[in-house]
C-alpha cells in the first residue's frame, strides 16, 4: 500500500498543469531571421513598464538587439476580462393587458419540461463568472507600418495576479513569435 500511494504521488508531480489557456499567431509579412526591434506597450503605467522590461529581457536572451532606430516595432497590448456570475431571476410568468397592468398568477400544475410556462422559469445560471487575460502582440515594419507577425493569448487568471499573468503570457508569445500556429493550448505556472 505504500508502494502504491508513494507512485501515486509521483505520478501527480509529474502531470503537467492544466492548459487554461489558447493561444495563435501568424506571420503576415517577411519575417527576418535575424533582427533590430523596438518594444512598445499599450501605456505608461507600472504594471505595463514591467512587462515591457520582461519582454526585452526574453528578446535579449534569444539574442535579438533592442534599439529605438530599429526596422521592427513589437507592441504589447494587455485587456483583462472580470466579470461575475450572471444568473435569471425566478418567474412564474406575467401577463399585460392593454392597461399595462401586470397579472402575476401562481399555478401549482404539474409539468415535465423544466423550463416551462406551467412550472415558471427556474433560477439558473446565464453565465459563469470570468477572470481573463487577453495579450496580444504585434509586430510591424517602422518604415511602412506593415504587419510582420501578430499573435494573441487568452488565458484563466484563476484569481491570480492579472499582471503577472500578463507577463508570463507574453513570455509565452515571445518564444512564439515568428512562427505561425493555431489554438494552442499552454498553461502557465
Amino acid at each position: 500500500m505504500k508502494h502504491i500511494l508513494t507512485i501515486m504521488a509521483f505520478a501527480a508531480l509529474a502531470t503537467p498543469a492544466a492548459a487554461d489557456g489558447l493561444s495563435s499567431g501568424y506571420v503576415c509579412g517577411p519575417f527576418p531571421s535575424a533582427y533590430n526591434i523596438d518594444v512598445e506597450v499599450n501605456d505608461d503605467s507600472p504594471q505595463m513598464l514591467k512587462i515591457r522590461e520582461a519582454a526585452v529581457r526574453a528578446l535579449k536572451r534569444d539574442r535579438t538587439r533592442i534599439t529605438n532606430s530599429a526596422e521592427l516595432i513589437l507592441a504589447i497590448d494587455v485587456r483583462t476580462l472580470l466579470e461575475g456570475t450572471k444568473r435569471k431571476k425566478p418567474d412564474l410568468g406575467s401577463v399585460t393587458d392593454g392597461s399595462s397592468d401586470r397579472i402575476r398568477a401562481r399555478m401549482n400544475l404539474w409539468s415535465n419540461k423544466r423550463d416551462s410556462i406551467v412550472g415558471g422559469r427556474k433560477n439558473t445560471v446565464i453565465a459563469e463568472a470570468v477572470d481573463e487575460v487577453r495579450v496580444e502582440i504585434t509586430v510591424n515594419d517602422k518604415s511602412n507600418g506593415k504587419c510582420v507577425w501578430r499573435g494573441e493569448a487568452l488565458h484563466s487568471a484563476g484569481g491570480a495576479d492579472i499582471w503577472v499573468v500578463a507577463e508570463k503570457i507574453t513570455l509565452h508569445l515571445i518564444k512564439l513569435t515568428g512562427r505561425n500556429f493555431r489554438d494552442k493550448e499552454f498553461a502557465i505556472e
